[in-house]
């Protein structure tokens, strides 16, 4: 019975992942072609996730709930089933028609303006960590600071009116160092993940439980 719980799904998950990566750094196409009928089942596996996430949140919000029953609990545990009811009458009543009058409405009226309001609340809450964070106590910590402050600046449309190499400084800053730095950061991030994957589905990784 532990052999169908744990070592199978183990197996099953690790074959697919080894798959994946073979079609991209191998020139072989069968793996390209088992790699396109993997990604079809994928569509398959990720809708049917869609609706396990939708139950654990629920319950995850449940047990917030108990544990801290206030106002502000009460309302962050609405929210996300209005917002998930409203759009889901839509998705039901107008069955692939995102161009609908009413779906429209939801996405530029709601969904867009919240994205925006979390967009300029993280640009802020960024901006004052960096601030507390980056103290220029070394060359480093004032490369960082003087590189987001002079394209933080270039955002700004008064500034390289006043300042206009601003403009092609912050383009320089964009492309070059950023481009390297985030690759290199990609990379190692993935390699990391890989490994923990890997471990954690080995069962090499100690996984915590709640009491």
């Amino acid at each position: 019975m532990s052999f169908f719980r744990y070592q199978l799904p183990t197996i099953i998950v690790t074959t697919c992942g080894i798959i994946m990566l073979l079609a991209f750094f191998t020139p072989f196409d069968i793996f390209t072609t088992i790699k396109a009928n993997l990604t079809q089942w994928m569509v398959v596996i990720a809708s049917t996730s869609i609706w396990l996430g939708f139950l654990y949140m629920c319950n995850a919000q449940y047990h917030m709930l108990k544990r801290n029953p206030t106002r502000s609990q009460k309302i962050l545990f609405v929210t996300p089933f209005a917002f998930f009811l409203l759009f889901f009458i839509v998705g039901i009543s107008f069955p692939k028609d995102t161009n609908s009058p009413q779906y429209l409405w939801l996405f530029n009226n709601i969904y867009s303006q919240v994205s925006m309001t979390i967009t300029g609340v993280m640009f802020f809450t960024l901006s004052s960590a960096a601030y507390r964070t980056f103290r220029a106590s070394s060359i480093d910590s004032l490369a960082l600071i003087l590189g987001g402050l002079i394209y933080t600046l270039r955002l700004i449309p008064m500034f390289p009116y006043f300042i206009p190499w601003l403009v092609p400084v912050g383009e320089w800053l964009l492309l070059v160092p950023n481009v390297g730095g985030g690759r290199g950061a990609v990379i190692a991030a993935a390699l990391a993940a890989m490994a923990v994957g890997l471990r954690t589905l080995w069962g090499r990784e100690v996984v915590l439980k709640e009491g």
